[in-house]
């Protein structure tokens, strides 16, 4: 498979594991290195999935990362900001557990994937939890300000969100806001450390666009390597 220049082999791993990993749940149209929509930078991988029974697509994203300085920028403040965070997500993990039970409508589901189950507090008016969201967004966004995090939750790309990582790189209460957490486990695969919020209102078609652009470049990168390799008329049987 081709690999983009400078690449290191570990993320180019990352981003094929996260390829198989999204094709193998129903995201049947899926590429890397896809240019995003309304943006001049490129997802690592990229999938969309069509439900026909109920008229429905979803977008997802995988940004893939192998060491700590890759997911964070140079701050002087880093610590400060990780300790307050953490301390923030435990905040907000705690009030979810305690608003879950009084709250079942709340809950969401997949169809494709019934153990996806999460609850929605957003649809809520609760003047703590609110306040401890507005904190951590706060913080991630000291923490993650300009980097591809900061911007894909910007502009809102992705019914579903995932960092892809090497084993033990990051605490889950430091994934941003809504993003799922997929780890490399002791067999080389992927596991789900933490599930992520579905976000709605996604353009489906501009992603298949550049999903079909971005699959066809490295087709046709492979196939002009190949040709280069093997000079001369092709022998028809």
């Amino acid at each position: 498979m081709w690999q983009g220049t400078g690449e290191s082999e570990t993320h180019r791993r990352l981003k094929e594991q996260a390829f198989l990993w999204a094709y193998d749940r129903g995201f049947r149209c899926c590429a890397m290195e896809v240019r995003a929509p309304r943006s001049s930078y490129r997802i690592d991988v990229a999938g969309v999935r069509v439900d026909r029974t109920q008229g429905e697509s979803m977008v997802a994203i995988f940004e893939c990362k192998q060491s700590r300085t890759d997911l964070f920028r140079d701050n002087r403040r880093q610590h400060e900001l990780k300790t307050n965070l953490v301390a923030l997500q435990d905040r907000r993990e705690q009030l979810e557990r305690l608003l879950a039970p009084h709250y079942p409508s709340l809950r969401t589901s997949d169809s494709l994937f019934p153990e996806w189950a999460t609850f929605d507090f957003t649809k809520i008016d609760h003047r703590t939890y609110n306040q401890t969201i507005q904190k951590i967004v706060r913080v991630q966004r000291q923490l993650f300000e300009n980097t591809k995090f900061d911007l894909i939750t910007r502009y809102g790309l992705g019914n579903l969100r995932y960092l892809v990582t090497t084993p033990e790189l990051v605490d889950r209460r430091e994934v941003p806001l809504g993003w799922g957490l997929l780890e490399v486990d002791a067999n080389g695969g992927l596991f789900e450390k933490l599930v992520p919020t579905r976000f709605a209102g996604i353009e489906t078609r501009q992603w298949l666009e550049r999903i079909a652009k971005a699959a066809t470049t490295v087709l046709i990168k492979d196939c002009r390597t190949m040709k280069a390799q093997n000079p001369g008329p092709v022998e028809l049987p």
